[in-house]
């Protein structure tokens, strides 16, 4: 009878291990999911990605223009229109905005209004910048680059009716008379648009507007997935903690069916809990090459994701993965301690008793 308690234990144990391990884990995932800050300060150096980032969109855009119209290549100078971004964009102004898309979310996720759920941008301190000397300096950088049109193109009609920058430069015409025109009609575009005027600059675009959900299937398919996300957020936030209760009831389990003694205490679950700490150590040691191989892995598409946008994942995967780690370590190394302190329990009591 005796020995068949201690399988019993031993299968238990087993258990305990495998419980422990999953606990340990998700609580600590959902507890590093659910705080915003480390998100947001994973986005801290937004602002240089996007200086990084717009001036290669800008020659890629353009480039294609001229090869489409059979012109010569641009010659834009990408490191004076990073400093020329530099100088438009007002410093921190990226990052609040990414602030305020990640408090957005996470409104959501905690039990927000979907229906009325909109992400907010405040566009003044930018549009600001935009109508002064560093908006022109930054349309004065793209135009001179442009190569000379082969045909003759009536300057009235050069920017197009949705004011467009140029794809070249009519002959005859100074590259800053142009400058300045693309520079004017474009803040006269920007004063007129009322989406931009009629809140003092802060434009409010909902995430799922009544009119467009009822005829767009994605949108529709988006909502419900985010609904199925937030009841996910809100039970792993609720109960959660609730994964615990496997491992310490395995503990319990092991006492009831094989402890008759302190020694015996000490080595049902001393050995245990060390188990479980060098297997969890063991994982998360593993854990970054392995997320670094799948990240390299990831098939992506380059006309979606730039090299620049790739980079931001990779570094908010890497700021979560850190976080969670780093905490996986601290309670694991706790374990091992507690377990170590079992055994040694064990081996105490044990010698003591044989003498």
């Amino acid at each position: 009878m005796r020995g068949c308690l201690r399988f019993l234990a031993g299968v238990v144990a087993i258990g305990f291990v495998m419980t422990a391990v999953l606990a340990l884990f998700l609580t600590n995932l959902f507890a590093v999911m659910a705080d915003r800050e480390i998100f947001k300060e994973s986005l801290a150096d937004l602002d240089q990605l996007v200086v990084q980032a717009v001036p290669a969109f800008v020659a890629q855009t353009l480039e294609e223009q001229a090869r489409e119209r059979g012109l010569a290549p641009i010659n834009l100078d990408e490191a004076l229109l990073q400093a020329s971004m530099e100088t438009l964009l007002p410093p921190g102004w990226i990052e609040a905005q990414a602030d305020t898309a990640v408090d957005t979310v996470y409104d959501l996720l905690e039990g927000g209004d979907l229906e009325n759920a909109e992400l907010t941008i405040d566009t003044t301190p930018l549009l600001d910048r935009f109508r002064g000397q560093p908006g022109l300096e930054m349309m004065d950088n793209i135009v001179t680059s442009l190569p000379p049109c082969t045909e003759p193109v009536n300057p009235a009609e050069l920017l197009g009716p949705n004011v467009t920058i140029p794809a070249c430069l009519p002959p005859g015409i100074p590259a800053d008379q142009v400058t300045q025109e693309v520079h004017t009609r474009l803040v006269q575009a920007l004063d007129s648009n009322p989406q931009l005027t009629s809140d003092f600059g802060l434009v409010r675009i909902p995430l799922f507007p009544p009119e467009q959900e009822a005829q767009n299937a994605e949108l529709i398919q988006a909502r419900e997935q985010l609904l199925r996300l937030q009841r996910a957020f809100t039970l792993a936030q609720d109960w959660g903690w609730l994964l615990w209760l496997l491992p310490i009831g395995c503990l319990l389990l092991i006492a009831l069916l094989a402890v008759r003694s302190l020694s015996e205490l000490g080595h049902w679950w001393g050995w245990p809990l060390l188990g479980t700490a060098v297997l969890v150590l063991f994982i998360a040691i593993l854990f970054p090459a392995i997320t670094t191989f799948l990240l390299r892995q990831t098939p992506v598409d380059p006309a979606v994701v730039t090299t620049t946008l790739r980079g931001t994942m990779v570094r908010l995967v890497t700021a979560v993965t850190d976080t969670w780690l780093s905490r996986v370590y601290l309670q694991a190394g706790f374990m091992l301690v507690l377990g170590v302190v079992f055994v040694v329990l064990g081996f105490v009591t044990r010698s003591n008793r044989a003498y």
